[in-house]
């Protein structure tokens, strides 16, 4: 009890440091029709095996990197709820994929104890009326989200949209992404995350010798640990991913 009423005094804690902001007043946006948008539906894993002192580390990180994800995009939003959930709106849909390898990663690379399990759906606005709470705003890209979460395990990541051809194009590439992610060390992950924030956030392509200046470590280890995981089909990846969604909804 004494450790669930700490966490909850945790989560508001966070919570009211980026809400103080935001009005009680509900306000409903629509948004142009046609324009792709993807919902990011997560959960931590075994959040209460943690102890509260990694579970506050834990929620420290995914937080920051969160905000992280709203500054590629004015448009982009974040929510935390019930200590272990949280889901992100996303207008540059484009990047979803590599939005929830972030995330992960950011986890990872902290402690290999730390994971979550995120549902990406992509579609269009039709129908979506958004809120200033992401857990109020409805529409079917929010319910796609919502429900491949609850049904994905033993899966920890999973990228669905309305459109059977994409998907069948997807699944098999995503469940053999979500095996390698699963399998990273926390080195690896600080490395695949270092060039994924690059590649979206920064527009540009890290080289090795910048990873292990940026990680202060030699640059033989990070080539080794590239090579050993096979990390540039990650970034292959999320570049297909980005190409295909421009294909099919733009």
């Amino acid at each position: 009890m004494k450790s669930n009423n700490f966490r909850l005094l945790l989560i508001n804690t966070i919570m009211v440091g980026f809400m103080v902001k935001v009005k009680e007043k509900i306000v409903v946006e629509r948004n142009e029709l046609n324009t792709p948008i993807a919902v990011l539906s997560g959960d931590i894993i075994r959040s209460t095996d943690l102890s509260d002192e990694m579970y506050e580390d834990l929620l420290y990180t995914l937080h920051n990197q969160l905000a992280l994800i709203r500054t590629s995009d004015p448009n982009n939003k974040f929510e935390i709820s019930r200590g272990d959930a949280f889901q992100i709106f996303v207008k540059d849909a484009k990047n979803a994929a590599t939005y929830a390898l972030l995330i992960r990663t950011s986890l990872r690379s902290r402690n290999s104890r730390y994971d979550c399990r995120i549902s990406v759906a992509i579609g269009n606005n039709e129908g979506m009326v958004f809120r200033n709470s992401l857990g109020s705003s409805t529409g079917n890209i929010f319910t796609l989200s919502g429900r491949n979460l609850d049904s994905m395990k033993p899966a920890t990541l999973k990228i669905t949209t309305p459109i059977k051809s994409f998907n069948e194009n997807f699944e098999l590439l995503t469940k053999y992404l979500d095996n390698q992610m699963s399998g990273l060390t926390e080195r690896q992950s600080e490395i695949v995350y270092e060039i994924l924030k690059n590649i979206t956030l920064n527009n540009k392509n890290i080289t090795q010798k910048e990873i292990a200046e940026t990680l202060e470590v030699n640059r033989v280890s990070v080539n080794r640990s590239i090579n050993s995981a096979n990390l540039n089909l990650i970034t292959e990846y999320v570049e297909f991913f980005s190409k295909k969604i421009t294909e099919y909804f733009i």
